[in-house]
């Protein structure tokens, strides 16, 4: 433990996969300018995302998707939850934060739930389009909502909602001031592909059988960087080197947000982070949103950057049943053919999503300490 008794601590919950845990690191690097303490309370697979979260203390809980599966998983699901909630009132008892806040993902069930049995004030915060089911066994006693993108879908009426954005880590908000890389006739076109982790077959196989179609004048002038799982990237490599493409291959780049300022276009999934680290860069994108994912928020999310206003697109929305060699091919012809519609995405990209989210969920959270602390 760092810092003393006096310092109040705050509790982050957040687990499952880097999308719930980088903006509760964002949060922590926040609160930790601020002079607070942070507690991290996680699960085996968050606790994969932890190398750089600025954690006084932390411990792990089990948690498990009781939506999934038949009778016997959602049987084991509840058990392992209960495990958690007993865990967390346990440690949060010997611990005594201040306040919690829940970044949605089963992890952070169990945590928010021992905060309402012991009256400690807590909120959440929700990265998608669509309130994630954790999350909406939690709002009815949140002291706040905090939601990241202007529409909030499957909310619970007389919630207190409030929109604040994505909270991104130091690395990612340092980058928002970064402009559009300069090309044009005949200079280099960066290309960026990342998002494979999940249906990673398609991300592997499409892209790169799709600019191995494009004319000779514009797949020479390519640098593309494809993040790729372990066993797909030989395959990939090679596409690529017979299509006579400059290309970086490799499983994960731990500067990807590096890697995005310097892309003049990005193919990826539509997960909340991703659509968020667009914004703040201000990045035109293709997006191919995960059919499989939950209430298929992916899809809502991308409409925050496919929507036009005032007739300016930041991306192209190709579901996943139509994300082709084909229509990858068309897309990518018609982009990299005209520099001035790409920095015309960029622009449109940049402050789709609110900035300053970090600060705007601190606040939130000295709020509902000093409202405890009052009462």
């Amino acid at each position: 433990m760092t810092g003393g008794a006096d310092i109040p601590l705050i509790a982050l919950a957040a687990g499952g996969t880097g999308g719930h845990m980088f903006p509760a690191e964002a949060l922590a690097q926040e609160l930790k300018r601020r002079g607070k303490r942070v507690l991290l309370v996680t699960d085996a697979r968050g606790a994969r995302y932890t190398d750089n979260f600025p954690a006084d203390e932390q411990f792990q809980i089990s948690a498990a998707t009781p939506s999934i599966g038949g009778p016997v998983a959602k049987g084991m699901a509840a058990v392992s939850i209960a495990h958690g909630l007993f865990t967390a009132l346990r440690e949060f008892k010997k611990r005594k934060p201040a306040a919690a806040v829940g970044f949605g993902g089963y992890p952070s069930l169990p945590a928010m739930k021992a905060a309402a049995i012991l009256g400690l004030p807590y909120g959440v915060h929700e990265q998608n389009s669509v309130l994630g089911r954790a999350n909406r066994m939690l709002v009815k006693g949140a002291l706040f909502t905090a939601h990241a993108f202007p529409v909030l879908e499957k909310c619970p009426s007389g919630v207190n909602k409030i929109e604040v954005g994505n909270p991104v880590r130091d690395a990612v908000a340092a980058l928002g001031s970064s402009t559009f890389p300069a090309f044009g006739d005949g200079a280099p076109i960066n290309l960026l592909i990342f998002g494979g982790s999940q249906g990673a077959s398609i991300f592997s196989e499409t892209p790169v059988k799709a600019i191995a179609g494009l004319p000779a004048a514009l797949r020479t002038r390519l640098n593309v960087v494809h993040q790729a799982r372990d066993a797909e990237m030989e395959a990939v490599k090679s596409g690529y080197a017979q299509a006579g493409v400059s290309a970086e291959v490799a499983p994960f780049f731990s500067d990807l947000p590096q890697r995005m300022k310097d892309a003049h276009l990005v193919i990826s999934r539509s997960g909340a982070s991703t659509v968020t680290e667009l914004s703040t860069i201000g990045r035109g994108s293709i997006l191919a949103p995960l059919a499989i994912a939950m209430d298929d928020h992916q899809t809502s999310n991308a409409r925050v950057l496919a929507h036009d206003i005032s007739g300016a697109s930041a991306a192209i929305l190709l579901p996943e049943d139509q994300f082709n060699e084909q229509s990858l091919r068309t897309t990518l012809e018609t982009l990299l053919a005209d520099p001035g519609r790409l920095q015309s995405m960029a622009d449109a990209a940049k402050g789709r999503v609110k900035a300053g989210a970090a600060a705007a969920l601190a606040d939130l959270v000295e709020d509902i300490v000093a409202q405890k602390a009052a009462a």
